[in-house]
């Protein structure tokens, strides 16, 4: 008998391993190992396959046939150690349950909760009256367990059975392996082809021009996270969100990457972070290479991304600098011809030539136009060089910010200044056309200033000129609002020329020429002022802005009529002039306005 069961069970074995090394799909393996299993085992009424997971410290049943009622015991977790299956998890070895005695005492150590759910799984005229648990092991480590279940007193497990089930766990372990590196070399698969389809589609868009933003938008659609794409400066060049993605929340991803994007790394980081109490994984990719950064592509993601996620996204990243390259060599072409066309322009040299690359370049002859100059300096060092990724942006702010309702503009790069020619149909009203370049351009001031508060930003701006061939004055009219607002004390950082009176007087002669002016009009009072350190001279100045309104005076220097007359008599006996005379009281006027704007007061200090 002994024999002829062992062969039985020999050829059941076989049997066993055939049909189950036959199946790669993971839950068809497991249904295969029960059925072939107790179909095998003579004892058994049913039974169940748990399999470890690691993440939840837990056996899940994987499979349950026979008696049980798989929706309800399938949701059984088992810790090691618990019930008859747990045990032979713990103790790594096969273990028999002989009678009811021993399986009642095992399943003692249920928790109550899955005690529960296996009175529910198992109809009430059933019991239990032997089990045998083995463990499924792998390279030592046991991965899982499975168990045969006994409901019949005339039916009990032999030693035999024991062996047989040692034995088909051995093989379930193999099948098991197999499928799991069958499965792992399909998701690979799956993936690579993935990522060579995301290459595919990126290479299309960039064929057909598609642009940078578009091919943000498809890397954010085909990964599913939030993208960010930042230049070498560490400023936003595009981005694609989910829309739960807050204004607040990209505020914080742009200063973010300010600090980091100064020492990106040639490859790609990975790292954890909290952006409004939510934890992701941040992931930055450099772009360009090792001589010349162009910046780098950001991934916030919610889960963790895999290695061949990342791996595409590397990829992208090529055809993303490919594309900044080209863009870049683009805009470099563009401000090379406008550039040229309009440093020729504001030379004044017009020709028939100048005038047709000016309709080429859409420039209509017959519109008004208007030359503004933008000069930036460092503050703490004039001779600093503005390096080129900040002129870009600065170029592309000055572009987007001047560009009017009914005026186009065309910025360039003139060293460490950007030169700007606004345009205006000649029918439209350019009533308020001056008024409200000056608004934009002091809109522009304060939005360089807060973006870079390193930066001192002087804008000129000159007058309309009717036609492209008198452009050249408004370009004249530009740089003497710059000289003047280098040069004097002018508390405005944007100035028209419209704005200027008496400082175009200032702007035709020399300093020299001013200060000597000066000296001969107000030289003694200045002196006299510098020894006593009296408030003569700040009298005179308040005089003549309330008109010589003796009372406006008085009250806006806080003082008694009679005193303002006596510093005006000592006024005019130090000056040897009676300012009642209207052509001396004009050369002082304008000698004392021409005193206000001269930068450097130390020279009257030296002129004593």
């Amino acid at each position: 008998m002994q024999d002829t069961l062992t062969h039985r069970q020999l050829k059941s074995l076989i049997q066993v391993s055939n049909v189950i090394n036959s199946k790669l799909d993971i839950d068809t393996i497991f249904d295969s190992i029960m059925t072939e299993t107790i179909s095998v085992v003579e004892a058994a009424g049913g039974g169940s396959i748990w399999i470890f997971d690691k993440n939840q410290n837990l056996l899940i049943a994987k499979s349950a046939q026979g008696l049980f009622y798989p929706h309800v015991f399938r949701q059984i977790k088992l810790v090691s150690g618990e019930s008859m299956t747990g045990m032979s998890f713990a103790a790594k070895k096969c273990l028999m349950f002989w009678d009811e005695v021993e399986v009642k005492q095992a399943l003692s150590t249920l928790t109550p909760y899955n005690r529960d759910l296996l009175d529910r799984a198992i109809p009430s005229n059933f019991h239990f009256t032997s089990v045998i648990s083995s463990p499924i092991l792998q390279k030592g480590e046991c991965i899982g367990v499975i168990t045969l279940d006994s409901f019949e007193q005339s039916l009990q497990f032999k030693q035999e059975d024991i062996n047989l089930l040692e034995a088909i766990g051995h093989q379930a372990a193999i099948a098991l392996e197999k499928s799991s590196l069958y499965h792992e070399k399909e998701i690979m698969v799956r993936k690579l082809s993935h990522s060579i389809e995301i290459h595919r589609n990126l290479a299309n868009l960039v064929v057909n021009g598609e642009g940078i933003q578009s091919i943000m938008n498809f890397l954010h659609k085909t990964i599913g996270q939030h993208m960010f794409l930042f230049d070498e400066i560490g400023e936003l060049r595009a981005s694609a969100c989910h829309s739960s993605f807050s204004k607040e929340m990209t505020e914080y991803m742009k200063a973010y990457t300010k600090q980091i994007i100064l020492t990106l790394e040639n490859s790609h980081t990975v790292s954890e972070i909290t952006l409004i109490d939510d934890p992701y994984q941040l992931v930055v990719l450099p772009l360009g290479s090792k001589q010349k950064s162009l910046g780098g592509l950001i991934i916030l993601s919610k889960q963790k991304m895999s290695k061949v996620d990342i791996a595409a996204l590397e990829h992208a990243c090529t055809v993303i600098s490919l594309e900044l390259v080209k863009e870049q060599a683009v805009f470099e072409t563009q401000q090379r011809l406008r550039g040229e066309f309009v440093t020729k322009l504001f030379s004044g040299q017009m020709d028939e030539v100048l005038i047709k690359k000016a309709k080429n370049l859409n420039f209509d002859p017959n519109w008004n136009y208007v030359a503004i100059i933008i000069t930036i300096k460092d503050k703490l060092n004039e001779q600093k060089v503005i390096g080129d990724p900040v002129l870009r942006n600065l170029l592309h702010m000055t572009n987007m910010t001047l560009l009017g309702r009914n005026f186009q503009v065309t910025a360039v790069r003139d060293e460490n200044q950007i030169v700007a020619l606004l345009s205006l149909h000649s029918g439209v009203s350019s009533s308020n056309f001056v008024a409200e370049i000056k608004e934009l351009a002091k809109k522009l001031q304060l939005e360089i200033k807060n973006k870079y508060s390193e930066l001192d930003v002087l804008v000129g701006i000159g007058r309309i000129k009717q036609g492209i061939t008198l452009v050249h004055g408004s370009f004249v009219e530009a740089t003497k609002c710059i000289t003047f607002l280098k040069n004097y004390l002018f508390e405005d950082r944007v100035l028209s020329y419209t704005d200027l009176g008496v400082q175009r007087f200032i702007l035709q002669n020399s300093k020299e020429e001013l200060i000597d002016f000066i000296q001969e009009v107000l030289g003694p009072l200045i002196q006299y002022e510098q020894s006593r350190k009296g408030e003569l001279l700040s009298t005179l100045i308040v005089y003549l802005d309330q008109n010589q309104n003796i009372k406006k005076t008085a009250d806006s220097l806080h003082i008694h009529t009679n005193t303002l007359s006596y510093r005006l008599k000592r006024i005019e006996e130090i000056l040897l002039t009676d300012l009642n005379d209207s052509q001396p009281l004009f050369n002082i006027h304008l000698a004392i306005n021409i005193y206000q704007y001269i930068k450097d007061n130390d020279t009257f200090q030296n002129n004593k």
